[in-house]
């Protein structure tokens, strides 16, 4: 049996009585309108394998500096409205460092933690020492009943997460008053696929602007309410080098991002928080 001719455009415009070849000539005009984009080879992992066991000095030094950092970040947007609170859960706890500097700012009175891995595997040692409690669960639906704490916060988990509007939910679902979400806005004019390859390393399998974090949240069922924009603490900035270029650099961060934070949010990665209330029943 002979193979079927190849499908030929132009042969086919000339069958119908097209001597000249609309398809041809429609081509022509569209000339430019297509390219062969390449895609990234990203190296796809064991998801968030980077989070299991038991942490080294350097990395609990890491995690207690950022702790701080998220910390003074929720209580930043929260404001007058911290007086107020009394449950706190946070989901997505890891060590537990930032439940415990939550704690340490005086924001709520009953704390507890939960995350998909086994907290004590990795417990922080200020988590210890206030005896936080924290559970583990599945990862879809958390072990609490609906309406139970006054303020639920996941901060730099959504990045993680698989079904983000699913976690969402989750978290509407067992507030009582306020959910605080908070992201690393990765995404800018300089980020690169090396770029993504490396944060994909740490678990980060969604990326994000304030924009498309703003859509996630609202299409996730939460009302935003007050967002904001925050670089990085001094610490944080001068953990891995320290100098005039670290200083300088810094400088020119906080400057962009005073001057114009959309803007900013196109040049250099932030974190981005956001509080926000329920918008389904």
């Amino acid at each position: 049996m002979n193979a079927p001719a190849a499908f030929d455009p132009v042969a086919f415009d000339v069958a119908k009585g097209d001597p000249l070849g609309s398809s041809a000539r429609a081509a022509a005009r569209d000339a430019g309108r297509q390219a062969i984009f390449a895609v990234p080879p990203f190296r796809v992992g064991v998801h968030n394998a980077h989070y299991e066991g038991a942490y080294d000095e350097k990395m609990i030094a890491w995690r207690r500096l950022g702790a701080a950092d998220k910390a003074s970040n929720i209580a930043a947007l929260l404001g007058n409205n911290a007086a107020g609170i009394g449950s706190v859960l946070e989901v997505g706890c890891g060590t537990g460092d930032v439940l415990a500097a939550v704690k340490a700012l005086g924001i709520g009175q009953e704390h507890r933690g939960v995350d998909v891995a086994d907290p004590d595997a990795h417990r922080g040692p200020d988590a210890t020492a206030g005896d936080l409690p924290l559970d583990s669960y599945d990862g879809r639906q958390l072990p609490y009943a609906d309406n139970s704490f006054d303020l639920v916060f996941a901060s730099h988990v959504l990045e993680h997460v698989p079904d983000e509007r699913g976690f969402l939910a989750e978290l509407a679902r067992v507030a009582k008053r306020a959910v605080y979400i908070e992201v690393p806005c990765e995404l800018n004019i300089r980020t690169t696929p090396a770029n993504m390859q490396t944060t994909l390393d740490i678990g980060h399998i969604n990326a994000y602007t304030p924009e498309s974090f703003a859509l996630t949240l609202m299409t996730g069922g939460l009302a935003v309410d007050a967002m904001q924009l925050f670089d990085f603490s001094r610490d944080i900035h001068h953990f891995h080098g320290s100098g005039v270029g670290t200083s300088a650099k810094m400088a020119m961060r906080r400057g962009l991002l005073k001057l114009s934070p959309r803007f900013a949010s196109r040049i250099f990665t932030y974190h981005c928080g956001a509080l926000c209330s329920r918008t389904v029943a």
